[in-house]
Formats: C-alpha cells, sequence, structure tokens
C-alpha cells in the first residue's frame, strides 16, 4: 500500500490539496491518505506571532482535533473501499514534524496547496511548500488552486540540460510512471535552435524513446512550459531542484514568485 502525506492549516487551498490527494490515491491504489497538521512554531517566528496563535494551548488542540474530524469526514464520500484516510497532529515547527513523519513512515508522495487561509498563512505555506521541496526526498506535488483533481496520464518533464538526472531521481520518475501507468514527455526550452536530439544518457536513464524529448525556442522558460503544458493536456509537470531550470525560476524565492504559480497544473518535485 502506498501513502500519501497531506498536510493541512484547515484552508480552502489544503483542503482542495486534499481532494487531489485522494484522486491521486485512487488512482495508485491501494493507497492511504495521512492528514497531517503540524502546529509549532519555529523560533524566530514565536515572538512575532505568539499572540495570534497560542500554540499548544489545551483549547488550540481541541480546535485541532475537532477541524480533522470535521475534514476527514467532509472527505468520506471520495473515498473508495482502497484507499483509507487517517489524521496526525504534531506540536513540532512544520519542517520538523514533516521530517518525523516522513521518518517514522514510508511514504510515495507529499501533496500540499502553495498558498494558506490568511496573509500570514500564505506566508507560512508558501516557504512550507518550497521548504519541503528542497529539504525531502519524497516526491512533492505542489497543486495550484486552479488545478482539478483528475486521472494523470500525461505527465510534462521540465528538464535542463545543463542539470544531471541523478540515478535515483531516474529510478523515481520511472516508478512513478509504472505506478500511475501514464506517458511522459521531456521538453527542454532553450534561446538557441531546436534539434529535438535527446542526450542519450536521458533516455538510457528514463527508458523513452527519441520521440518523448522536444526542445522549444523561447526566452521565457516558464511561459514556454506552462504555454505548451496547456497545448497539449498535460495532467503533470515534472520538475527537478536546482540552480538550472523550471523549478528555479518558477519556485525562485521571492515572495511574488511563490505565489506566482496560477496555471492549472500541478508540479511534481523530485529531488
Amino acid at each position: 500500500m502506498q501513502r500519501i502525506l497531506v498536510p493541512v492549516d484547515f484552508s480552502d487551498t489544503a483542503f482542495h490539496a486534499a481532494r487531489y490527494a485522494i484522486s491521486l490515491a485512487r488512482q495508485i491504489q491501494p493507497a492511504s491518505i495521512t492528514l497531517f497538521h503540524a502546529y509549532g512554531l519555529p523560533p524566530a517566528a514565536n515572538s512575532t506571532v505568539m499572540a495570534v496563535l497560542p500554540g499548544d494551548s489545551p483549547e488550540y488542540i481541541h480546535g485541532v482535533e475537532t477541524e480533522m474530524a470535521k475534514w476527514k469526514q467532509d472527505l468520506q464520500s471520495e473515498l473508495v473501499e482502497y484507499v483509507q484516510l487517517d489524521t496526525h497532529i504534531n506540536g513540532l515547527p512544520f519542517m520538523e514534524a514533516v521530517q518525523a513523519a516522513t521518518k517514522a513512515a514510508q511514504f510515495a508522495f507529499i501533496v500540499m496547496g502553495i498558498t494558506g487561509k490568511s496573509p500570514l498563512g500564505q506566508r507560512f505555506i508558501g516557504s512550507n511548500a518550497l521548504d519541503v521541496a528542497h529539504s525531502t526526498h519524497v516526491p512533492l506535488i505542489i497543486v495550484p488552486t486552479a488545478a482539478e483533481p483528475r486521472k494523470v496520464k500525461r505527465i510534462l518533464f521540465a528538464y535542463d540540460r545543463k542539470q544531471v538526472l541523478q540515478p535515483e531521481q531516474a529510478e523515481a520518475v520511472r516508478s512513478l510512471l509504472k505506478s500511475l501507468d501514464a506517458h511522459i514527455e521531456v521538453v527542454h526550452v532553450s534561446k538557441d535552435e531546436p534539434d529535438n536530439t535527446p542526450p542519450p544518457a536521458l533516455t538510457e536513464a528514463l527508458q523513452i524513446e527519441a520521440a518523448q524529448y522536444r526542445e522549444i525556442q523561447h526566452t521565457d522558460l516558464v511561459a514556454a512550459i506552462q504555454q505548451y503544458a496547456g497545448e497539449t493536456n498535460a495532467d503533470l509537470l515534472l520538475a527537478i531542484p536546482g540552480e538550472y531550470g523550471f523549478f528555479a525560476e518558477l519556485f525562485h524565492r521571492s515572495a511574488t514568485k511563490q505565489l506566482a504559480y496560477n496555471a492549472g497544473i500541478p508540479v511534481l518535485v523530485i529531488r
């Protein structure tokens, strides 16, 4: 049974991500989903938001437990017999809690929204998604609010020839394709004239045909990928974190970039 971790802050965005996780679980059956809430604050945040968030007070914890129970009930109607749903609440700061959870159990995916419930929550969730993407080796799916839950049939890998695809990353991609029974297309965006000749090491690592590789000439990497993904009806964008490429451009650590992704296609990050 494959397991999916869904961090939640009880926002509409997080609920939408939970619904997406259920759709994914139905595809990779059998599967279990853990709704996960961490309420601890990092030391740097305690002094500025202590009055806003009561931390581990009994009243706060009871409220979290009540909200979790309500979410579980609200999502029951979308479950099927081979998809289980449970909840977990942790008093550690978010990243510590995620690391503890992923060490305690083996998760196939982490599924998160990209914005939060309030301006404060947006900063935390936006930062949290990026921290998870850079810190965990569990594949992370970032779900924008415009992305409707649907079966993943076509995956678009936003590839950059400057980056080296590591053996463990290639293995994770192959495992993903097998699990989802999905088709992958690799796209490289360059300012130069495209020749559509794939690097042999790439086709060998992913075990794909040359026809599944394409180069696009464009000056704006993110715009080119989003446009092509829309034209080809891609269900999921795959990105590899690094100094170069789609992930670096799309989720650059600035306030505007963190919340800028409004397209209707989730992004899968594999470290």
